[in-house]
């Protein structure tokens, strides 16, 4: 049995039980040895758990939201979990050059990335983690997984909350608080691909939960803070990874059809701001190839395919 799945039936245990559990009942349970128990328990405790030790066995004192690989083990693909950081983004490259596909997931990034190479705030309390997956795409169909891993997003904090959420192109996941929009989360994709084969791909998610937001960012708001209460972040990284897999099997043209379900950019007007230039006009549709389409003021059409987007002048 694997040292993952050894804490994970430990941690199992506890939470089964309001009366302390005994070594001795974990070792013959498990086939292992109460010193290998005991060394589970210490490691257990150096991730956040709080378990005491009394004369009649471990007990877990309290709820811990704890996104290890012990509480995520129900998922298909090896997970990765680090207390600090500086980017999943860079340890899910390095897990990619080998040739894995898995999940990396921090309490903390001291170095958070962000699209056209921001820094994305990532304090404890939020899902900080990257998807390493190798998608059976070409590298032009690789925009699809932005929109797969938006709505997986998206409907994964509904599933879990209740929330009502809304996808701003092209990566972002909003709510609305007294009628103005709030961003809870994000999304970075990053691909490696040799000729026209995708040999591996990084989908950056961060999750606004359980994190407080600063006032300096009036424009973003937690998961926590629109309820009044912690929400179990363990339950989104769950429903967020099984919608992902499900996505990933379905045909472009219907994960396009639900994210235009979900969009709050399409039928407005809006500003796009690129490097080179700035566009305004009423965004109409999304391309076969993922282009938001525009009808500019000068009633041009225009695919856009990156940019900023700005939802300027009309509520939806």
């Amino acid at each position: 049995m694997r040292t993952s799945s050894i804490k994970s039936k430990i941690l199992e245990a506890l939470k089964n039980s309001s009366n302390p559990v005994s070594g001795e009942f974990l070792a013959k349970t498990l086939g292992v040895s109460r010193t290998a128990i005991w060394k589970h328990i210490q490691s257990l405790k150096k991730k956040g758990y709080q378990i005491e030790s009394t004369p009649k066995g471990y007990r877990l004192l309290a709820f811990a939201d704890i996104l290890s690989p012990e509480e995520l083990s129900e998922l298909p693909l090896k997970v990765y979990y680090f207390k600090q950081i500086t980017s999943t983004m860079d340890f899910a490259k390095e897990i990619g050059e080998k040739g894995e596909e898995a999940l990396v997931l921090a309490e903390v990034q001291t170095c958070g990335r962000g699209r056209l190479g921001r820094s994305w705030k990532s304090p404890e309390g939020g899902i900080w983690m990257s998807l390493v997956i190798k998608p059976p795409f070409s590298l032009k169909e690789a925009f699809f997984l932005t929109y797969i891993a938006s709505l997986s997003t998206a409907l994964s904090i509904e599933k879990t909350t209740g929330i009502k959420t809304y996808l701003k192109w092209p990566n972002d996941v909003l709510c609305k608080l007294h009628n103005k929009e709030k961003k809870i989360a994000g999304i970075l994709l990053e691909v490696k691909a040799e000729v026209d084969a995708i040999k591996y791909a990084i989908i950056g998610i961060g999750i606004n939960v359980n994190n407080k937001i600063k006032d300096s960012e009036p424009s973003a708001i937690s998961l926590k803070e629109l309820l009044n209460k912690e929400v179990r972040r363990k339950d989104i990284v769950i429903n967020l990874v099984n919608l992902f897999q499900k996505f990933l099997k379905e045909k472009p043209e219907k994960i396009l059809a639900k994210w235009k379900e979900k969009s709050i950019t399409l039928g407005r007007r809006v500003k796009i701001v690129q490097p080179q230039r700035e566009i305004k006009g009423l965004a109409i549709d999304i391309a076969e190839d993922g282009a938001l389409i525009l009808k500019g003021d000068n009633n041009q059409i225009y695919k856009v395919y990156s940019g900023d987007c700005i939802h300027a002048f009309l509520e939806k």
